[in-house]
């Protein structure tokens, strides 16, 4: 059962941060997996009923939910070696990560959050959602705009320099007229993530952001 996370996960963090090399990550394998592999994978099972809720395709397995520490440096001119950082990702099978609308929890050296969103700028899947909104403007907006979902997210996402969509009811426009979409929500407060409650907060986060992602996905009459 999750009991919070680790105060060492995000030691851990810090420290592959500055020794961003093999030799550090094999001496302190077992420190990883002990420390931040277990306790995020004990909170993906925790998360995992309100993730199906959300998307009953969500691919659960913790394997796939749980970030890899080592990046795949093939295709970037990053070569840092190993994340100093982790999160969880539910998704759909099938394509890459940054080819999915994700609802995801994420822990990083110096605060902790969740949302659900696209991994920067994503032309096809933003094609796709557009017509959803558009066909369920005051829907759409009744649900961002609800004062809980202001008071936990933001919305995310790079605008373009020049609208291209005008055509379109004028609260919907700033969420149209973006590379990609998300709603995110932070906190520096890291003592929070330490206790099992935090599971509590990401699930309630979650339930604000189903009915949205069922919208934008077109579930939002399935239920």
């Amino acid at each position: 059962m999750f009991q919070g996370l680790n105060k060492d996960a995000y030691q851990f963090f810090w420290e592959i941060a500055f020794n961003n090399e093999a030799s550090f990550f094999e001496a302190n394998r077992e420190r990883y997996k002990k420390n931040v592999y277990e306790p995020l994978k004990q909170l993906a099972v925790e998360l995992t009923p309100a993730a199906q809720e959300i998307d009953a395709e969500f691919n659960v397995r913790p394997s796939s939910v749980i970030s890899r520490i080592r990046r795949d440096t093939r295709y970037t001119h990053d070569k840092t070696m190993f994340r100093d950082h982790a999160w969880l990702g539910f998704r759909r099978p099938g394509g890459m990560l940054s080819e999915s609308l994700v609802v995801y929890a994420e822990f990083e050296r110096e605060g902790y959050g969740y949302g659900m969103g696209m991994y920067g700028s994503n032309p096809a899947l933003m094609r796709e959602i557009r017509p959803r909104i558009l066909a369920k403007p005051q829907k759409f907006l009744s649900l961002v705009n609800d004062p809980a979902f202001i008071e936990r997210f933001t919305v995310e996402g790079e605008l373009f320099k020049r609208p291209r969509f005008t055509d379109a009811p004028e609260g919907v426009l700033p969420f149209l007229n973006r590379k990609g979409l998300s709603f995110c929500y932070s906190s520096p407060n890291l003592s929070k993530t330490l206790s099992p409650e935090i599971a509590t907060e990401i699930i309630e986060g979650f339930q604000l952001l189903k009915p949205v992602y069922r919208l934008m996905m077109g579930l939002d009459e399935m239920n």
